[in-house]
């Protein structure tokens, strides 16, 4: 390897941020509540499209949305607002109101202009159904989920779409906190929100042979770190988090639910498609994480892993996190959460991010489903099959995307209600 750790900046290591509230929506549930109680349960969804046909694809089955997402879209908004917004954008303002809801931003946060948006999306996934002619063009905008969320709460800060690939979630993030390091903002909504299930976007992953494509039961059909893995299960979904500046939160008293250290990005410059190899990249973007948020490997209680399923990224992740955590690494719960949610592309760093604060919240780690028997060489505490209670203090949430788009990023455990908020010592 050519590098291990960041160089820091003059003046060491940057506070964190408080992660104050979360929105979620997934295959497994239509909130934080219902997703979360889902990934608990170790609940398998992966099903046969139900929104278009799929006959004769390689690939037919995926993670969509609950069917009563359309009902609630109908009730969440007014019709005109609707026609104009394709199917991410309306996710993304759901998971945002939840989150806003949870932080207790109505009538908290009187200077709007410094609430700002970011939001991961791709933008590619077209649009699969005819539209009206005049909401062509903004169906379509790559800036649409932010403007919606930024229009939507009023927000009238700093407001836009981060674009890389399965990263992008990771990637919001730390545009987000460097905005509220920076003094620009107080407050940031931040997450991800993708829908690309369409035939046309589908088939083009079959045709890269990143789909899994399984003759049984579809519901096995994602299973990470396991030998019969054969691709990623694709899925929708949106996650979103309201990060805050420790001295905000306090001073509107809102009690975090975690931390989040500065994230860790990088690229690789070195293959479209393929991460470089025995993982390299992945580990110096996990080893910048730890760096950047003053811990040590030790310390890191649980891994949410970026587990896509494909022969590559199951087996470099896994080196990667043998590189940076030596001798530690065979004790170290990792899991893919992807088991069960599928892989929501530009959204699921951003959903796996709620999940790692759930994690913290609950002392819960969700399991690898579909985990019968790993693959050679996989040789991790992939946590197979069933939920692990654990005290979490600090984990961190990998994301590596096409392009060689890697982010990294620590949470950590919020101090109790009344503790000093040191940023150290959590």
């Amino acid at each position: 390897m050519t590098e291990q750790t960041p160089n820091l900046r003059q003046g060491g290591i940057r506070p964190p941020v408080a992660v104050t509230g979360l929105g979620l929506l997934t295959g497994l549930g239509l909130d934080v509540t219902s997703s979360w109680q889902g990934l608990a349960a170790g609940r398998r969804v992966t099903q046969r499209f139900q929104r278009f046909n799929p006959d004769g694809m390689r690939t037919p089955f995926g993670v969509e949305l609950p069917a009563a997402a359309e009902a609630l879209f109908a009730r969440s908004f007014k019709p005109r607002a609707a026609s104009l917004m394709n199917r991410a954008t309306k996710m993304a303002v759901l998971a945002a109101r939840e989150a806003s809801a949870a932080s207790g931003l109505a009538g908290a946060v009187t200077d709007l202009s410094r609430v700002g948006v970011v939001i991961g999306y791709t933008g590619s996934a077209g649009l699969p159904e005819p539209v009206r002619d005049d909401a062509v063009v903004l169906q379509g905008m790559a800036n649409a989920p932010a403007a919606w969320v930024s229009l939507d709460g009023g927000f009238t800060g700093p407001a836009f779409t981060v674009s890389t690939a399965c990263a992008s979630g990771i990637y919001a993030l730390h545009s987000a906190y460097l905005l509220i390091q920076a003094g620009v903002c107080d407050l940031v909504l931040a997450g991800g929100a993708e829908s690309t299930l369409n035939r046309v976007y589908v088939d083009g992953f079959s045709a890269l042979m990143t789909l899994a494509e399984w003759d049984g039961d579809v519901a096995q059909a994602s299973r990470p770190f396991d030998a019969r893995r054969c691709g990623f299960v694709i899925a929708e979904g949106a996650g979103m988090l309201v990060l805050e500046s420790l001295q905000h939160a306090q001073a509107r008293a809102a009690q975090p639910l975690a931390l989040l250290w500065e994230p860790a990005v990088t690229s690789e410059a070195y293959n479209i498609l393929s991460p470089k190899r025995d993982g390299e990249g992945m580990a110096i973007t996990m080893n910048r994480a730890l760096a950047l948020a003053g811990r040590q490997p030790e310390e890191i209680s649980y891994i949410n892993a970026h587990g896509t399923a494909t022969v590559l990224n199951d087996q470099y992740e896994t080196q990667a996190i043998k590189q940076v955590f030596g001798a530690g690494a065979p004790r170290l719960p990792v899991s893919s959460t992807k088991s069960m949610t599928g892989h929501c592309l530009s959204a699921a760093a951003a959903i796996e991010a709620v999940i790692c604060c759930q994690a913290i919240t609950h002392g819960l780690i969700p399991p690898t489903v579909n985990l019968d028997q790993p693959g050679p060489g996989l040789d991790l505490d992939y946590v197979p099959h069933t939920a692990r209670a654990a005290s979490l203090n600090h984990v961190l949430c990998n994301a590596f995307g096409f392009g060689g788009h890697n982010g990294c990023a620590v949470f950590s455990k919020a101090p109790a209600p009344g503790s000093p908020a040191r940023s150290g010592s959590h």
